[in-house]
């Protein structure tokens, strides 16, 4: 269990920026005993690791549950397509700037494998459907 000693925490704030990851819900107030506790964000990576994993694999799993639904979405516009790709590099973008120094190499690169083939896939669903779009509007062009 860790406890804060605000007199001395309060000096080295003041001096340094910490980032850390935030536990929990933002704005949400946890019960721990008597003491009341809101925004608790853990600064050692150690500590951290096995959270951010956690509420990393919670977004992922999210997000697979989204993405076949969208590439196999039979949308003749692409709408649903963009919004896959879109939601591939909206987790990605988190991933890079809140959680990349508290997860391990090896959960990135499985991660990150995974969506490059669905973000693959992806790509080449949309162009084919641009493609077949410019074709369209250029053959009803000739006549």
């Amino acid at each position: 269990m860790y406890f804060l000693n605000r007199k001395k925490m309060k000096d080295i704030v003041d001096d340094l920026y910490l980032s850390g990851v935030l536990f929990g819900i933002e704005n949400r107030s946890y019960k721990i005993g008597t003491v009341v506790i809101k925004n608790l964000e853990i600064y050692d990576k150690k500590l951290a690791h096995p959270i951010a994993i956690m509420q990393v694999k919670k977004k992922y799993e999210k997000l697979m549950k989204i993405l076949p639904d969208l590439l196999i979405s039979d949308d003749d516009s692409g709408e649903s397509i963009r919004h896959a790709l879109n939601e591939i590099e909206r987790f990605r973008q988190i991933i890079k700037n809140k959680y990349r120094e508290y997860l391990k190499e090896k959960d990135l690169k499985l991660m990150s494998s995974q969506l490059k083939v669905l973000q693959r896939e992806a790509k080449a669903k949309y162009l084919e459907i641009q493609n077949s779009y410019s074709y369209a509007s250029f053959k009803g062009s000739s006549k």
